[in-house]
């Protein structure tokens, strides 16, 4: 009989134990890009996912100087949007865009040669993604050259696209119709003193 109890005691024991530490696996408190717990990290993820292969599947439909900050951006759009966009001038729902940022070389004459990718970000447009009334249905993601989520946090790109809310929050949105159109690769200056995302 004390055995039994003993064991019974035992059993007890080590389930509290694991109850606990169960719980303490549950309980993250945010942190920066993810969700930590001591030395445990939890990947963030983002509905706005890193198209796989873009370079290959989506139009390399601009480049983007900006002499100021020494940044080109080189822009890509998926091709189902494209014959929309090219007949309607209007971006519709599922369109992807994606934009590279580079460090560029500046020549004497002021042009810019691309040298390190730095950044890629992503923006989606859906029916129904209302998140912000300034959103224009657009998600934004921010991801590294190997295809990494770095951040999702919509504040700073939707307080940037609201000034080009009337190009459906695109700035390249001249650009892109023209692409679409023509289907050749459009070269543009950035219309602002430096590079909108760095």
């Amino acid at each position: 009989m004390k055995q039994h109890k003993w064991f019974v005691l035992l059993t007890l024991f080590i389930s509290a134990i694991a109850l606990v530490h169960l719980i303490s696996l549950f309980s993250y408190r945010l942190s920066g890009n993810g969700y930590t717990q001591g030395n445990f990290a939890v990947a963030i993820t983002s509905p706005v996912q890193f198209p796989v292969n873009y370079q290959q599947k989506f139009m390399h439909y601009a480049t983007v100087d900006c002499p100021n900050s020494r940044i080109v951006r080189q822009m890509y759009v998926n091709h189902d949007s494209l014959d929309v966009v090219a007949t309607s001038e209007v971006v519709p729902s599922n369109t992807v865009i994606v934009m590279e940022t580079y460090s560029a070389n500046q020549s004497d004459q002021g042009n810019l040669t691309p040298t390190q990718l730095n950044n890629i970000f992503i923006r989606e447009k859906r029916n129904g993604w209302n998140i912000d009334p300034h959103s224009g249905e657009w998600q934004s993601a921010w991801y590294s050259p190997s295809g990494s989520l770095v951040s999702d946090n919509q504040g700073s790109c939707i307080g940037c696209h609201t000034r080009v809310r009337e190009r459906d929050y695109v700035f390249t949105l001249p650009a892109l119709i023209a692409a679409a159109k023509t289907r050749q690769l459009q070269y543009q200056q950035t219309e602002f003193g430096s590079s909108v995302c760095q």
